[in-house]
């Protein structure tokens, strides 16, 4: 794709260029090519007025002039495709990248080849740019990108390669683009990754990396959120660390994104891998840990030691993180000592293969690491020294030197080791352990396993407490410790819920077709998010034990994380190498759910977040994206979810007082208006405007009368030419015009004539009908119409909705606008008028505290007016007497209620 101005022009698989307009998002034309031509790139040369230069997979060039749709030049080519094109400083002069690595400098209006370079064959190239800034005067460069992920800088002056930056990307090389004015050069790959090169060497000619900006080469498979999880942190709420997330990815990355401020991400060091790689000549992939499956953290102890820790695919051991210093730590926990080595297909190389790590947990204290494995026990480690701490059961971590000192002379100590092993074999898991966890005070250790067992564990004691059959191999499991909840998720596509202490199931839900590939609670365990292989999300209420909330991706989720805040879900999905934040739209407004989804929402995927820097906080940066915002995260949700503040709640009983579901900053604000604009005064008074100029243009009519000049109308086109002109540069960012006559080619057209509109500086007000605001209209419309008997409908209904749109300023406005003064008769009608607004609604009783409000604002403004008029202060009084009715109405609820609650539960109040 290539946009010019506010033309878009696209180029797909069927040879076409589509030419749409950005402003109408409309399909202008559609360029097609002959047979035998087939486009691969395309580039508008710098003052070529209408025209593209279009490269062919057989190296052949054509130049078409948009206007006219048609081929104006071919250039012959140099026989191999061409992958790239590029605008050089000088005009005329273009570069043009080849798929055998060449790339050619080319005058095109001579249509003479200026320079020509040579890189690696098999790497073609796929992108190139010019050095603009004043370095290019002395050292005038361009680089080159190939498929290899190497980037070549030539010199033009001395026409030679002047330095390679190797393995610049762990991929193709997609995009390359010099800074204007700036020795700076951004490079993108097809490793998910954005770099920026700093040519500061006294060479001028070699780079080094500046930033950059770098995520998963492949998808990512398991997300959680790190931090916010101990006193310390959870004591301020506004903390940075709870932004951070912990992603494991196929391509054998542990990387933290940070959602807030992007700078903090980064990949988790493995260790000299690049050095070592480099030295050895091969892909730095192949010299990281095997992917991961499944990791644990615990910021308890940070700043001691590793506090996070990973299994991997295929690998035995597990590896300790110090999340501090983004890096893996020096210890490595395994059961056996891999120097001494045992032969393959032995009885003991069988048992280490069962010590093979399959899922990991960390104690809530941070001392302890707990890994599950391949053979059904789970070992536990010290985090600090990587020691081994004992197993559970006991038995299934062997004490030789103890077993030896008690055996006499002659004893056979396989069989003994054999008896000790009977022991253990019923306490074991059958099969693998798929998950571990550990309550927080670290009493009970908890596992699950394929064989469709869960196992209580005593923490100290190492032995079984409880044991449940779930009927059914568990794939995950996931523990809330704050509230001792735990949810296994198995094979049967059911999540279940069970108290640690009590061992009793607490809720099952139902409801997902497919494996279950990720689950996780939120921060106070009232919502259980669970995602499914079916490509479906579900969130389930645990009180009530409902679906609350039923979507549908594009792609199936891989992962899911809640923050600690409740304020976003982060997901991951098949094919996708990004990580999406999703905002939870209950923790910005209340949400109503009064019945199951029955159908799920289709959720379209967001797109990728704009970076904001300082600059934007001065009025210098873009607009912001709009599909960012909160409110517009979800656009389709069921009908049974209704949003705080879009309509007023109807009431279940006509009895029932029903309290509007507005939010409480918009009616508390009315009865502080005084106080907030009194905190928003400005403290530095308000500038005065510049002063004009002394001395003004001036005409002299004669010598005693002088006059200013008046602005003169924009002069109308003299000549045919100057009109075609204005014509062709109306299309923004074209450049200037070309010589057509050098190509053969007359991109004039017929002048129409144009008719000029006189446009008067003077606002006329003729014929301007004045209001006085929208909520008096309103009001007039709604007293003609006849009132309710059973006062059950309000003929105000308009009006009730009107207000809670408007924020409380504008309310404020609204009511102050009825009336200017006893001598405007019309707002005397406006505000009796209102007062019957006030007495109608109450007496339907919806919206009970805002009446309240708007009573207190229309009372505060209007007070003096009221008391002097004896047909308001009736209508007042009566308004008085309905308010009274209603609120011992509610009133006397309230008190059965609390006489209720205090003879149950025997409490003084």
């Amino acid at each position: 794709m290539m946009a010019v101005g506010n033309v878009l022009f696209a180029l797909d698989d069927e040879r076409d260029i589509k030419i749409w307009d950005l402003d109408t998002m409309e399909l202008v034309d559609t360029l097609s090519f002959p047979v035998g031509f087939t486009p691969t790139v395309m580039l508008h040369p710098d003052t070529y007025l209408n025209k593209v230069l279009v490269g062919s997979e057989r190296g052949a060039l054509q130049l078409w002039n948009i206007r006219k749709m048609k081929c104006i030049y071919e250039f012959k080519g140099w026989g191999s495709a061409v992958t790239a094109l590029e605008q050089s400083p000088a005009v005329d002069v273009v570069s043009i990248g080849l798929a055998d690595g060449r790339l050619m400098v080319h005058h095109l209006q001579l249509d003479e080849r200026v320079l020509d370079f040579k890189q690696d064959q098999q790497s073609g190239i796929t992108s190139m740019s010019f050095r603009t800034d004043t370095g290019a005067s002395t050292t005038p460069l361009v680089v080159s990108g190939s498929r290899s992920g190497d980037i070549a800088v030539w010199n033009l002056q001395t026409k030679r390669l002047e330095s390679v930056i190797a393995g610049a990307h762990d991929g193709a090389v997609v995009s390359l683009q010099f800074l204007a004015n700036e020795p700076l050069l951004l490079s993108s790959g097809t490793d998910n990754s954005i770099k920026m090169w700093i040519f500061d060497h006294l060479n001028g000619g070699t780079a080094r990396l500046l930033k950059s900006r770098e995520g998963h080469r492949a998808p990512p498979t398991r997300i959680r959120y790190y931090g916010n999880n101990t006193l310390a942190t959870m004591a301020d709420g506004a903390d940075g660390t709870c932004c951070q997330i912990l992603s494991a990815g196929q391509d054998r990355a542990f990387r933290v994104f940070h959602t807030a401020r992007e700078q903090q991400s980064r990949e988790l060091s493995q260790g000299p891998v690049l050095k070592k790689a480099r030295s050895l000549n091969v892909r730095v992939e192949d010299l990281k840990l095997p992917p991961i499956v499944q990791f644990a953290s615990m910021e308890t102890r940070a700043r001691d030691w590793a506090n996070v820790i990973t299994c991997h695919e295929n690998e035995i051991a597990a590896y300790v993180w110090r999340f501090e210093h983004r890096a893996i730590g020096k210890k490595v926990l395994r059961q056996f000592d891999p120097t001494n080595r045992v032969p393959s297909g032995s009885a003991e190389d069988l048992r280490r293969k069962k010590t093979q790590a399959i899922s990991v947990a960390i104690s809530s204290c941070g001392n302890y690491a707990f890994v599950g494995s391949l053979g059904g026990s789970i070992f536990r480690y010290n985090m600090q020294s990587g020691e081994k701490r004992g197993s559970y059961p006991v038995a299934a971590t062997p004490k030789e030197k103890i077993i030896r000192s008690l055996v006499l002379p002659g004893t056979d100590l396989s069989a003994l080791q054999d008896d000790e092993a009977d022991k253990t074999a019923a306490d074991v898991h059958n099969g693998p352990v798929s998950a571990v966890a550990v309550d927080a005070l670290n009493e009970t250790l908890v596992s699950a396993g394929i064989d469709g067992k869960l196992k209580f564990w005593g923490f100290k004691k190492h032995e079984l407490r409880y044991e449940i059959d779930v009927g059914s191999p568990i794939s995950q499991m996931e523990l809330h410790r704050d509230s001792n909840l735990l949810c296994v998720a198995c094979d049967d596509q059911v999540l279940r819920l069970y108290d640690v202490t009590t061992h009793k199931l607490v809720r099952r839900f139902a409801g997902h077709s497919h494996r279950v590939t990720d689950m996780t609670f939120s921060s106070d365990a009232r919502w259980l998010f669970s995602s499914s292989a079916d490509a479906s999300l579900r969130v389930w209420d645990i009180p009530t034990g409902k679906c609350v909330d039923w979507m549908r991706f594009q792609k199936p989720v891989t992962g899911l994380a809640v923050s600690p805040t409740g304020e976003f879900l982060a997901t991951t999905h098949v094919s996708h190498v990004g990580i999406f934040l999703w905002a939870n739209r209950s923790f910005f407004t209340e949400v109503f759910l009064d019945s199951e989804p029955t159908e799920p929402i289709l959720m379209d995927m967001p797109v990728s977040l704009n970076e904001v820097d300082n600059s934007d906080q001065l009025g210098f940066g873009t607009e912001r994206n709009p599909q960012l915002s909160v409110s517009s995260v979800v656009e389709q949700r069921p009908e049974s979810v209704k949003v705080e503040g879009e309509e007023s709640s109807e009431p279940l009983d006509t009895s029932l007082i029903t309290l509007s579901t507005a939010p409480r900053a918009f009616w508390q604000s009315l009865f502080n208006l005084e106080l907030i604009k009194k905190r928003n005064k400005p403290i530095e008074p308000p500038k005065a405007p510049e002063q004009a100029p002394f001395f003004l243009q001036t005409a002299r009519k004669d010598d005693v009368h002088p006059t200013f000049v008046p602005v003169a109308p924009e002069a109308k086109k003299e000549t045919e030419k100057d009109e075609k002109d204005e014509k062709d540069l109306a299309m923004d960012g074209w450049g200037v015009g070309d010589d057509d006559e050098a190509w053969g080619d007359d991109d004039g057209e017929e002048p129409e004539d144009e008719v000029a509109t006189p446009s008067s500086r003077i606002v006329k007000t003729e014929g301007m009908v004045t209001t006085r605001c929208k909520l008096a209209t309103l009001l007039a419309k709604a007293v003609q119409e006849e009132e309710d008997e059973d006062h059950t409908v309000s003929r105000f209904n308009e009006v009730a909705k009107y207000m809670q749109s408007l924020s409380a300023s504008a309310v404020d406005v609204e009511m102050s606008t009825l009336c200017m003064g006893d001598f405007d008769e019309e707002g005397m009608k406006l505000l009796s008028w209102f007062l019957d607004f006030l007495r109608e609604e109450m007496q339907t009783r919806r919206d009970f505290q805002v009446l309240q409000a708007y009573l207190n604002r229309f009372l505060k403004l209007h007070e003096e007016l009221l008391v002097a008029d004896p047909a308001l202060l009736a209508q007042v009084d009566e308004l008085g007497a309905v308010q009274q009715q209603q609120w011992q109405h509610l009133q006397k609820l309230l008190h059965n209620n609390l006489c209720l609650v205090q003879y149950l539960s025997k409490i003084q109040m």
